[in-house]
């Protein structure tokens, strides 16, 4: 079988821009329109790389005296020996060679072109918005509510997760050509899931069982929630899930540091609330009540620790105004 070498250039995402084939060595490659490949690059010379067999066989990129030379790496090369998965930059250009005996990875699922599981995806967002809306608008009904009232909200709910989906979807069919409406609006539904679903736990096992500092933090919980939300949304975009997940992790990151700096700056305290607002029926009161005894003996602690800093304050101050004393 005869040999064909491919000459293939790249974007900086590493996907394949253009790809030239060829049934001979040497392959010359630069801005002259004198080379077998001509890149559009200024950063690359008029004849800038030879690609070609070295003494031991090995395809090699061969720099011809350029300016910026070859770059693997980040570092300046004269030769660069070709593997097949090596990228080499010329100038500003991305190159990648291999011949027809290169391997390729095993073809991926198309799972696009299942309706069923489309439809399917699409049904069980519906239901769980729907449900949520139903459950949230029920849950704050204290004035007993029209069933229009519910329903307005439950179309409110509705637009919001189409619009969300949507957006992402354009974005999908943009960059990798499909929209994936369906799954989009999935990965937004289970995200609202989660939110709601967390919201009620802390304030339950806050309320409960006295562990507030599950309400004083819930903020935090709920950027990792749309971290992980928006992490699902960008993978369906792109398959390079080692980096989505650093940016998801950096922005979550980068978000709970500007809270805390916030909050900081505005109470003092690092926390979301100073206190529970959030208040259960007595009956999901699960931790032992205190009784008047323990409440007046914590009062008068508090009382003695205010009394105390106080003296301590009013007596440094008398400290500092005696040394200021000429």
């Amino acid at each position: 079988m005869r040999l064909f070498y491919f000459v293939e250039i790249l974007n900086h995402s590493g996907d394949v821009q253009a790809r030239h084939k060829f049934s001979d060595l040497p392959i010359r490659v630069g801005r002259n329109y004198s080379n077998d490949i001509i890149l559009d690059d200024p950063h690359t010379a008029a004849e800038h790389a030879l690609i070609e067999l070295n003494e031991h066989g090995k395809l090699i990129a061969r720099d011809l005296d350029s300016q910026n030379g070859l770059k693997l790496k980040g570092k300046v090369h004269a030769q660069v020996e070709l593997d097949g998965d090596t990228i080499v930059q010329l100038g500003r250009t991305l190159v990648r060679v291999r011949d027809s005996h290169y391997s390729v990875s095993a073809e991926v699922n198309d799972s696009s072109h299942k309706h069923w599981q489309t439809w399917l995806m699409f049904g069980c967002a519906i239901v769980m918005i729907c449900a949520l809306s139903l459950s949230n608008s029920w849950l704050g009904d204290i004035a007993n509510n029209k069933a229009s009232d519910y329903i307005m909200d439950m179309t409110k709910w509705l637009m919001s997760a189409a619009a969300w989906a949507g957006i992402w979807a354009l974005a999908n069919r943009v960059f990798s050509g499909t929209a994936n409406f369906g799954r989009h609006l999935l990965i937004f539904s289970g995200g609202i899931l989660a939110l709601d679903v967390l919201d009620q736990l802390y304030t339950f096992l806050g309320f409960a069982f006295s562990w507030e500092w599950f309400t004083y933090y819930q903020s935090h919980l709920q950027i990792v929630v749309v971290a992980i939300t928006i992490y699902f949304h960008l993978c369906l975009i792109n398959n390079k899930r080692a980096m989505l997940k650093i940016i998801c992790a950096s922005l979550a990151l980068l978000s709970s540091g500007l809270i805390f700096m916030g909050n900081y700056q505005s109470t003092n305290q690092y926390a979301d609330k100073l206190y529970m607002s959030d208040v259960l029926p007595p009956a999901m009161r699960l931790s032992r009540n205190h009784s008047l005894t323990e409440f007046d003996h914590s009062i008068q602690q508090l009382k003695a620790d205010i009394d105390a800093e106080r003296e301590k304050a009013l007596k440094e101050k008398a400290e500092k105004n005696n040394t200021n004393k000429p």
